[in-house]
């Protein structure tokens, strides 16, 4: 989680900055004369534990069981206070360092609103699985404040994680932190490593928690995450050069000039091999819990102790109605009252008055256990628009007075809201009128600037001076009158923004885009059609000065469409700002349309490279995109992924005008073998809106195998395509198979017929070096009854191996076709068409990577197959070559005057020997010919005489004498 926190944070989230922060700390500590009591003082700190299930019983799965619960309090209180049984397996090396942290855990007594409490929460989990990447949805979905509670959620991770923590942060004067890593304080745990027993694997001892909690209190691991140069910030800890997986007691693993210690919490090792934490460590985690934000706040605080509770305390939780902003005149007053105190509240009297005029004074029959809450209605009541002060005060609690008055009153201030028609463009005069501005803090927020020069011109804009707003995480918001969604279902909300973030890690404000439904007292960020921190923001590249738009080029369409809230009648827009130091946002141009006019989208049309049958010899990933949408695409995120890996995210940024086509490039990853690349395209300009992601997924086939030339592959007598290779890019599917011919044992054909509409099927040779002949040729043999106009049988060449491919030969249609009805036999040979493809092009000087694909595209299921047989390769392009027969040579033409050539047809790779006896009986002639197997060699007789020559050709499977006359 330390780099999250490096992304949120910035330089205050990194090591450095904790580490130097740590270090100041410590020297205090240090100066400070501390009396035995404060130095033995027990720190005890109060635990929530969430149990997130997906739905089981009690007991069953992630919903563990209590005993689980409170066997993993007990080892956290053992091991951090070296109470734990296997203390005794401390090395003697290391028992002097040994630790008592003083730290203890003890489950919450008292929840947030002071009632007791087991300090267990179980709720039904969003997802079964979960991963570090959904710490904020593990939050969202159950937390207490972190400021009092020690946060431990417990849910089923994604193997191989068991455990991950949020790291403490500094108290630097002046320096808040944003809400995000508040919401994410604590630690998760996988429920089958919480604890010993029960859930747990056998091999749990809930030491995974007591790793977890170490790194929440500021300790690193042992080694320091690095080798040898790198510390963990501890000076009794010795260092080592990487983790320990394996618990080496007997024969001690030396790193680093020492001993590891492999028996401390904060490495690697299993469970059964922890057990200490050092003096060190001990005084850094204190040093934690006296100064470091959300951390010393919980040490012995009130969540730790039994609560007191009265008699008879009831309490106003909330004003339900009317709050501060009303869509209605008549209301009916609602408010929640909870039961705080010990005796059950079977009655109370609750006062209500407007401007101070008591309105109705009503007795409630209530029955309440502690802890209960109800909500409790009055008679509907007509207010002003304007001017209102409502207050609602309990007089009496089981018919007496309730004696705790800090609690018994709540007041609202209603202001009834207007209500705009659509289609809507707002007029700037609006704002701070019928377009509320909400400014909690009284200090910077959303304001009309009537001066700013837009290209030369006066322009009145909306800002929020960010940059000179010192206020982390404060809300500020510019509220629409109300919208009945329900006479426009499909409405989109439009309008230009412009922001350069602060060009520094760890400051970025957070634009929201909220709807409410109780007229704009509440908003659900959480669940926000519109949500941009800096990435998504920006439309200027980060600067450190003030961002001041000056130019409409500075700014982009934002759109939100309404549809996911047509049901909800009557609501409110909100735009809000959340300030993070950053700079400043400018927005123009809102309206609010009745129609879902404008979109975002961009398409993956293909993967150029690479392509599907390659060698890893391609520069980069490259995509073709278009933009489909009716906007400028300004940016998105692209996600890679190749199988089961995880995904790598890129960030695209630059202009594709609508109808526009770009190429993305990536960088490449060394692959072997079959891999399935996968993209996902999102947020084409950011945008948030559904329905606008497009994926893209391709099959490829990376191989580098090579085969000698001349080559001939006529399918028999194999199991397999290979050396061939093949694929199916869009689905993997069967793409061209062996075959049986019928009439002869042991025979094949390769057949490909489309299994879905839309595919390709590609068959690839494997790799040749020609840079021995300055020419080469492919025949082969096919075979297909009629194709549709829009079938394609393309040949391609490539001399790098796959990385880029030309096409040599391009078959359409009734081109393809070898029988004009039917399907063709592949028994009766008579089907088949030689074909012949010159690849002279791939051949010559350099050239030692070349290969040839087949493709066969722009069939359905329902058109028949192609059949494919008797490949052969030649280092000669003569598309009429003499063919002597299998396993015979031919000399030709004899008689010969300027040249003579002899052609072989050998059945497999021979060495041939060549001689040649002149008319006088002298040997001219005694060469070795290597890997013969198609070849023709020819001769010049300019050296030799007239008359009549011998020839003698010898190979493992010829021995011929031939006859030559020379002219």
């Amino acid at each position: 989680m330390e780099e999250l926190f490096e992304e949120k944070l910035g330089i205050y989230g990194t090591k450095e900055y904790f580490e130097s922060w740590l270090k100041e700390k410590k020297v205090v500590r240090d100066g400070k004369l501390q009396s035995l009591r404060t130095q033995n003082e027990i720190k005890t700190i109060p635990v929530v534990v969430h149990v997130i299930h997906n739905g089981t019983a009690e007991g069953v799965g992630a919903n563990i069981p209590l005993g689980q619960i409170e066997s993993q309090i007990k080892t956290l209180n053992e091991d951090f206070r070296r109470q734990n049984p296997d203390r005794t397996q401390t090395p003697g090396d290391f028992q002097s360092v040994a630790a008592d942290t003083k730290i203890e855990f003890v489950l919450a007594k008292q929840d947030p609103n002071g009632l007791p409490t087991t300090g267990i929460v179980r709720v039904q989990g969003p997802r079964n699985v979960y991963s570090p990447s959904d710490a904020t949805l593990i939050s969202q979905t159950s937390s207490w404040p972190p400021e009092e509670y020690f946060n431990i959620w417990v849910v089923q991770l994604t193997s191989p994680i068991i455990g991950f923590a949020v790291f403490p942060v500094s108290d630097l004067p002046g320096l808040n932190f944003p809400t995000s890593i508040r919401d994410l304080d604590g630690i998760t745990v996988d429920f089958r490593y919480f604890g010993t027993g029960f859930n747990a694997v056998s091999t749990s001892r809930g030491r995974t928690a007591t790793h977890e909690v170490g790194h929440f209190l500021g300790l690193r691991h042992i080694w320091g995450d690095g080798d040898c140069s790198v510390d963990d910030f501890v000076a009794d800890t010795p260092r080592q050069d990487g983790p320990n997986n394996i618990c080496r007691t007997i024969n001690p693993r030396i790193t680093c000039d020492s001993r590891d210690m492999v028996e401390n919490y904060m490495d690697y090792t299993t469970d059964a091999c922890m057990n200490l934490f050092t003096m060190g460590q001990s005084e850094r985690m204190n040093i934690v819990l006296e100064n470091s934000p959300r951390r010393a706040s919980l040490v012995n605080n009130r969540a730790t102790r039994e609560p007191e509770l009265l008699a008879n305390d009831l309490s106003l939780r909330a004003v339900l109605e009317p709050q501060d902003f009303i869509c209605d005149p008549v209301v009916i007053p609602s408010l929640v009252v909870l039961n705080t105190g010990n005796n059950a509240v079977n009655s109370t009297t609750i006062e209500i008055r407007l401007n101070n005029q008591i309105i109705e004074t009503r007795t409630f029959d209530l029955d309440l256990a502690t802890g209960e809450f109800d909500t409790l209605r009055f008679n509907a009541l007509e207010l002003a628009g304007v001017g209102n002060q409502f207050t609602a005060t309990i007089l009496t609690v089981n018919g007496i007075q309730d004696i705790n008055s800090s609690n018994n009153t709540l007041t609202s201030t209603p202001v009834l809201q207007g209500q705009i028609s659509l289609p809507y463009n707002l007029d700037l005069q609006d704002v701070g009128n019928s377009w509320i501005i909400r400014n909690p803090d009284d200090s910077f927020t959303w304001e009309v600037v009537n001066n700013q020069f837009v290209d030369g011109s006066v322009r009145p804009l909306i800002r929020l001076r960010n940059y000179e707003y010192d206020a982390n995480g404060q809300l500020d918001f510019l509220i629409s009158p109300q919208i009945n969604l329900s006479e426009f279902p499909n409405a989109q909300l439009v309008f230009r923004m412009a922001h350069a973030p602060f060009a520094a890690q760890g400051f970025s404000d957070v634009l929201y885009v909220a709807i409410s439904t109780d007229c704009g007292n509440t908003f659900n960020l959480i669940d926000a059609p519109y949500a941009k921190n800096a990435e998504f923001l920006q439309t200027v590249n980060p600067i450190l000065d003030e961002f001041v738009a000056n130019s409409d080029a500075q700014f982009r369409t934002e759109i939100v469409n309404l549809a996911p809230f047509k049901d909800l009648g009557n609501v409110r827009i909100a735009f809000i700002n959340q300030n993070g130091f950053g700079n400043n946002i400018f927005l123009k141009d809102i309206q609010i349309l009745t129609e879902e006019t404008f979109n975002y989208k961009v398409e993956m049309s293909s993967l150029i490279s690479p392509n599907p049958i390659t060698n890893n010899n391609y520069e980069n990933e490259q995509i073709e995109i278009f933009n489909s949408g009716n906007l400028p695409a300004t940016g998105f995120i692209l996600r890679r992924r190749y199988g089961n890996s995880p995904q790598i995210p890129f960030i695209f940024r630059g202009q594709i005008a609508p109808g526009a086509s770009a190429i993305l490039n990536l960088p490449k990853t060394t692959l072997n073998g079959t891999q399935n690349f996968q993209f996902s395209l999102e947020n084409p300009s950011f945008d948030q809106n559904p329905g606008n992601s497009s994926s893209l997924s391709r099959f490829v086939v990376i191989d580098t195998e090579t085969q000698r030339t001349p080559w001939r592959q006529n399918f028999d007598n194999i199991a397999t395509l290979s050396p061939w290779v093949t694929i199916n890019p869009e689905n993997n599917n069967p793409a061209w198979t062996l075959t049986p011919v019928q009439n002869a044992p042991n025979s094949n054909v390769v057949r490909a017929q489309a299994t879905a509409p839309g595919n390709s099927f590609w068959l690839g040779t494997p790799i040749f070096e020609l840079n021995r002949s300055p020419q080469a040729g492919l025949f082969f043999d096919r075979a297909a009854g009629p194709m549709p106009s829009t079938a394609v049988l393309r040949v391609l060449g490539s001399e790098t191996g796959g990385g880029t491919y030309r096409e040599v030969l391009t078959l359409r249609g009734s081109e393809i076709s070898t029988v004009t009805s039917g399907e063709p036999n592949p028994n009766n040979p008579n089907d088949f068409r030689r074909t012949f493809v010159n690849l002279s092009e791939f051949a010559g000087r350099g050239k030692t990577t070349s290969r040839v694909a087949i493709v066969l595209e722009g069939i359905n299921p329902e058109d028949g197959p192609v059949f494919l047989n008797n490949a052969e390769l030649f280092i000669s392009a003569n598309p009429e070559p003499v063919d002597p027969g299998v396993g015979n040579v031919r000399l030709y033409p004899n008689p010969a005057r300027n040249q003579f050539n002899l052609a072989f047809n050998l059945r497999n790779f021979e060495m041939v020997n060549i001689k040649m006896i002149s008319p006088t009986g002298a040997l001219v002639h005694d060469v070795d010919y290597p890997n013969t197997l198609n070849q023709t060699y020819s001769f010049t007789t300019q050296m030799l005489s007239k008359g009549l020559f011998i020839i003698q050709i010898s190979s493992p499977t010829i021995t011929e004498t031939k006859k030559l006359y020379i002219h």
